[in-house]
């Protein structure tokens, strides 16, 4: 008895040491939850099932069970096609996501739902893999798909987002009026594909449907369409790369995936010409914005007010004018304006029109002005000069309003060499061709590496219409050091009657580093470039107007053309070492 007694006591004291020394050992570190879970949810039954034939047309449920409790990350992300009045909703049940059609289908039609990122598991949010689901009203499941890319016309950057629709009807009108035939929104690439389509011609529209409305809102959304009628020829299958899943983050893949279509968004050129938008901005001061580019204006008015008092100005385009009035005394709050121009009618139809409008100054307007010790003296005088840019753009300096006088003979341009000794510089200043408050001033000598150069601006030296004038201003410029920068040659070649708008950019297209206009075979060169990744982004300025043109889709007028630079290798991409001039040919 002694010994069992012995024995119990010695297995009690050896697990009390053990939890004991377990405790101890756990005083410094928290608990430990185990590993954090990166694994995606899992899809393990489809009801209906995928590639269901004869659905019904109303009433319509898909339930998706996962391995897992799985969240709606982003309900817009379900999209599905050809849409509905309504969008699909979805709400979790349990492990399942139960999606609703909440409006009646149409009758022998294949519809796609396409769950995109919209789905992921409830506990550290990782991203369920895309799967599109594929049902039909009727008998068969149509089996085409085509490929595809939308970006921004100008830029030729990738737009995300953007609805991709397919019309059978063939009317102008049709992406206005009815909702597509088929349709899916672009990935973070600006790719998209449409499957499970019909083996027929259709128009193909993209726009930003920034209502979600699944229509083209004229005006409101960026548009893109393809010239001609596309069938599609390629058939659904497992094993085409373009209908798997895609890691947004993974370039290579995104990158190897096959496009058929470019379309290229651009907000429309307005046709329709009225009067939009009018206003004050100063006491002195106002603005009449039209709808349409190129107004015809025959005569503008202000009551009360001499015309000689009067300076107008129309921006580039001729969408929108300025003016300022100079008169010695205090305008009143409201000012009666009468415009005539060419408004289109009802008709629509250009007419000679005459129409009366108030601008008055607002609450804060009036508060400013009142707040205001005494009259402004000074010109608010703008100066831009970048000294990598100054050979080519020189000095840019604007005014807030239209100049009275300018005395150039006052300016001091002076260099100064490695040795400190003083020259003065010649110059030209002059009027910036459709900027009317810029001016540009060029030295008349090549700038020197190492020399220091000081431009001097004296008071006075600038008088506006308002008998203002400005402080003096200095500017000092400098050749940026050589040592680490490179430069690219550009020869360009192939140019026949056009002119065309070179901009060396980044590698993704975002900064535009320098741009020049061209209307002939010429050699380009871009100094001072830090080392990196570059490339040319060629417009086509078709009209000569120096800025780019965007399109009309009623017109059938696509945007002026817009181009990459292409190596024969069919890269894009020129890599720009340190210390290093690069020569590279352009052929138009």
């Amino acid at each position: 008895m002694n010994r069992n007694i012995a024995a119990i006591l010695l297995i009690v004291l050896t697990v009390a040491c053990c939890l004991f020394s377990h405790s101890c050992a756990n005083t410094k570190a928290a608990p430990s939850g185990g590993p954090k879970d990166t694994i995606p949810p899992v899809l393990l039954k489809i009801e209906p099932a995928d590639r269901t034939r004869n659905m019904p047309t109303a009433d319509v449920k898909i339930a998706l069970t996962y391995d897992e409790y799985t969240v709606v990350k982003e309900a817009s992300g379900i999209y599905l096609s050809p849409p509905t009045k309504h969008s699909p909703t979805a709400k979790v049940k349990g492990k399942s996501i139960v999606v609703t059609l909440r409006d009646t289908l149409a009758e022998n039609t294949t519809y796609t739902i396409d769950f995109n990122n919209a789905l992921a598991d409830n506990n550290e949010g990782n991203m369920a893999p895309r799967f599109t689901y594929v049902f039909s009203t009727g008998d068969t499941i149509d089996s085409m798909y085509l490929t595809g890319t939308v970006l921004d016309c100008e830029k030729l950057t990738p737009v995300k987002g953007a609805l991709v629709a397919l019309y059978e009807d063939l009317s102008d009108s049709a992406c206005m009026l009815s909702l597509p035939a088929a349709a899916t929104r672009t990935d973070d690439w600006g790719y998209f594909v449409i499957r499970n389509v019909k083996p027929v011609a259709y128009q193909i529209y993209a726009y930003s449907d920034e209502d979600r409305d699944n229509l083209y809102m004229q005006g409101e959304d960026y548009i893109a369409f393809h010239d001609t009628l596309f069938t599609p020829t390629l058939i659904v299958s497992d094993s085409v790369y373009e209908l798997k899943s895609f890691n947004m983050k993974d370039t290579l893949d995104c990158q190897k995936r096959e496009s058929q279509l470019s379309l290229l968004l651009f907000k429309e050129t307005a046709s329709r010409q009225f009067i939009k938008n009018k206003g004050r901005t100063d006491q002195k001061k106002g603005f009449i914005r039209f709808n349409a580019r190129n107004t015809v204006l025959n005569s503008f008015q202000i009551f009360g007010v001499d015309s000689t008092a009067i300076t107008t100005h129309f921006t580039p385009e001729r969408d929108s004018m300025d003016f300022w009035i100079n008169t010695s005394y205090t305008l009143p709050d409201s000012l009666l304006l009468t415009v005539e121009y060419m408004k289109t009618d009802s008709l629509g139809n250009l007419a000679m029109t005459k129409e009366d409008i108030a601008v008055s100054l607002n609450d804060e307007q009036k508060k400013a002005l009142a707040s205001k010790a005494k009259e402004d003296t000074l010109i608010n005088v703008t100066y831009t000069c970048k000294n990598e840019n100054v050979e080519q753009d020189g000095i840019t300096i604007t005014f807030p309003d239209p100049l009275a006088t300018i005395d150039t003979s006052a300016i001091l341009f002076v260099a100064t060499n490695p040795k400190n000794q003083n020259d003065t510089i010649a110059f030209t200043f002059e009027k910036d061709s459709t900027l009317f408050e810029v001016y540009h001033m060029q030295s008349s000598q090549k700038y020197q590496t190492g020399y220091k150069y000081e431009v001097i601006y004296p008071e006075g030296t600038f008088h506006d219409i308002y008998g203002r004038k400005n402080k003096e201003n200095k500017i000092d410029i400098q050749l940026p050091n050589t040592d680490k920068t490179g430069s690219i040659t550009l020869n360009i070649s192939g140019i026949h009657d056009t002119r065309y708008i070179i901009e060396l950019v980044s590698a993704d297209k975002k900064n535009v580093f320098r741009k020049f206009t061209v209307d002939k075979d010429t050699q380009l060169y871009f100094p001072y470039l830090a080392a990196g990744e570059y490339t040319f982004r060629i417009t086509e300025d078709r009209n000569g107007n120096g800025i780019f043109d965007s399109g009309n889709l009623l017109e059938r007028k696509q945007p002026e053309k817009v181009i990459m630079f292409k190596k024969p290798d069919g890269t894009e991409i020129i890599d720009l070492p340190e210390q290093t001039d690069i020569e590279q040919d352009l052929a138009i």
